[in-house]
């Protein structure tokens, strides 16, 4: 499936790229907006993840970004070089106690990003941690 891809730098500011990236990519698709919405909060959570977790909030790294839409759905990759995912984490991911989250202001990422999007997968390709979330979609406009 053709598609767009860029990368960014591991910094927070830069993940706003990402997220106006994914926004102007579905304006194509026939999603409505609390659906776009949820694919460009999974986009923003996937990125941030990459920057605190994979790269412990290192700059100087790269994280990419790979966009695929067809007649479908919309297949988004977030790719990062750093500490893989521990493929177990997404499947038990949960929303934490509200005590927990009161203290820390993450935990949720995994959690938001398995319930807005139709499917999502974590594996390592090429040397790289890959992070698949799919969104269907009734077409493109």
């Amino acid at each position: 499936m053709p598609g767009i891809s860029l990368s960014i730098p591991s910094r927070a500011d830069a993940v706003r790229w990402a997220c106006l990236a994914i926004r102007g990519l579905l304006q194509g698709v026939t999603l409505d907006d609390e659906e776009k919405y949820h694919v460009e909060l999974a986009v923003s959570e996937a990125a941030t993840n990459s920057l605190r977790h994979a790269y412990n909030g290192e700059p100087g790294h790269e994280i990419g970004l790979r966009v695929s839409i067809d007649r479908e759905k919309v297949v988004v990759e977030i790719v990062d070089t750093g500490r893989s995912l521990d493929p177990c984490l997404l499947e038990c991911a949960c929303l934490p106690p509200e005590t927990e989250a009161r203290q820390d202001s993450g935990g949720r990422g995994l959690f938001l990003i398995r319930e807005v999007m139709d499917e999502v997968r974590v594996g390592r390709v090429d040397g790289r941690n890959v992070l698949r979330m799919t969104k269907s979609h009734k077409g493109l406009k």
